[in-house]
């Protein structure tokens, strides 16, 4: 069983030469797995619209498809020196995963097929007769096909349409930086559901 580990307090300066190197070395991890993985959220969209990080931007995102998930993966994360901060959701059901290397998280977001759509999952706090709980958020994309692009010198896979996607992420304003930008419901494809489950206590290290 792979460990989770306590958050620690949010790196003070993203580094973006740090970034570039952690963002490389899991994508890498993931094509040795044949899992193949892509640019999404804000990683994209600063790959997109600046070339770059977005500038206020904390994390990394990526998105992988669930039926491409490996029985392997946690312990080949924890074997290659990550450390897995949170697992949320589950294979069945909106798996979401935050990582940590060199001080720098990313989120893995699981995409399943539904009809004519891909979907992943976020997960929000929620506090209900004085416990905790994650209640579940769902983001809908038409369906999409991948492609090799460049960013900071490095190869990644990005959506092929790669600015229909943001739009149905992000909206017609896409090109407009937004600082205090609302994870769960700023997306223009977010949407609400009754799925609720117990948050899990993180173990400490």
């Amino acid at each position: 069983m792979f460990k989770i580990f306590k958050k620690k307090k949010k790196v003070a300066v993203f580094d973006a030469k740090v970034a570039i190197n952690v963002l490389r070395d899991l994508t890498k991890l993931l094509d040795e797995l044949g899992i193949p993985s892509w640019l999404t959220d804000g990683t994209l969209l600063g790959f997109y619209r600046e070339a770059n990080f977005i500038g206020h931007d904390k994390d990394m995102d990526i998105g992988v498809f669930i039926s491409d998930f490996k029985d392997e993966l946690f312990d080949k994360l924890e074997e290659n020196g990550w450390k897995i901060v949170r697992a949320l959701g589950s294979k069945d059901q909106g798996l979401e995963l935050t990582l940590r290397k060199d001080l720098h998280n990313i989120d893995i977001f699981f995409f399943y097929e539904d009809d004519d759509c891909y979907w992943h999952a976020a997960w929000q706090g929620q506090k209900i007769d004085g416990k905790r709980y994650r209640k579940m958020i769902k983001y809908s994309y038409h369906k999409f096909q991948l492609i090799k692009a460049q960013f900071l010198d490095s190869d990644f896979n990005v959506p092929l349409d790669t600015e229909k996607y943001i739009v149905t992420k992000y909206g017609k304003d896409w090109r407009t930086p937004v600082k205090d930008w609302d994870w769960a419901f700023g997306p223009s494809n977010a949407e609400a559901t009754d799925i609720i489950v117990p948050e899990i206590k993180k173990r400490k290290r």
